[in-house]
């Protein structure tokens, strides 16, 4: 049994470090990029792999611009992106989401972050970092705000990851 414990711990603490952790600030998701490595492929197998990726996880809903020869920009829809508790009621909100991917040799950069916010199928005029003070910290009943957006851009970022360095 104890045996059993420790594995489970150890591959416990294996996924979670594997998880790429992206930080919203006060400006937006950090500008810092995350970098991750590929698979030896070209840079031709690269945007094919992305562009593929970025179809199938948006179910065919992304756009894709600026593809040059080692990099792209991708827009997407997440539904219940985030959500946060008013009076006992959970608000679920859609995001549009930019990513900008960029390979160099064997690694990729990517930056994150949230141009549009829905509210069912309305266009709010806010923005993510509205839900945060200038020291970054949730405003009052907006405590579930930052990691939820956390949580799914990792998903997103995690999602690319994986595809990549299963690509072929």
């Amino acid at each position: 049994m104890k045996t059993c414990l420790s594995i489970l711990f150890v591959f416990t603490v294996f996924l979670s470090n594997a998880q790429n952790k992206i930080t919203l600030t006060p400006k937006g998701f950090e500008p810092n990029p995350i970098v991750g490595s590929l698979p030896q492929m070209t840079n031709e197998k690269f945007i094919e792999g992305t562009q593929l990726w970025a179809q199938e996880f948006s179910q065919g809903e992304a756009d894709i611009s600026e593809v040059t020869e080692n990099s792209m920009t991708i827009d997407a829809l997440r539904d219940n992106a985030f959500f946060y508790r008013n009076l006992g009621e959970t608000f679920f909100h859609k995001v549009k989401y930019r990513i900008k991917i960029f390979k160099e040799g064997n690694r990729y950069s990517l930056t994150f972050q949230v141009t549009e916010i829905y509210a069912k199928k309305t266009l709010l005029k806010s923005a993510i970092t509205d839900y945060l003070t200038a020291d970054g910290k949730p405003k009052d009943g907006f405590q579930d705000v930052k990691p939820s957006i956390e949580k799914t851009a990792g998903i997103i970022v995690d999602s690319y990851a994986r595809y990549m360095n299963n690509f072929r």
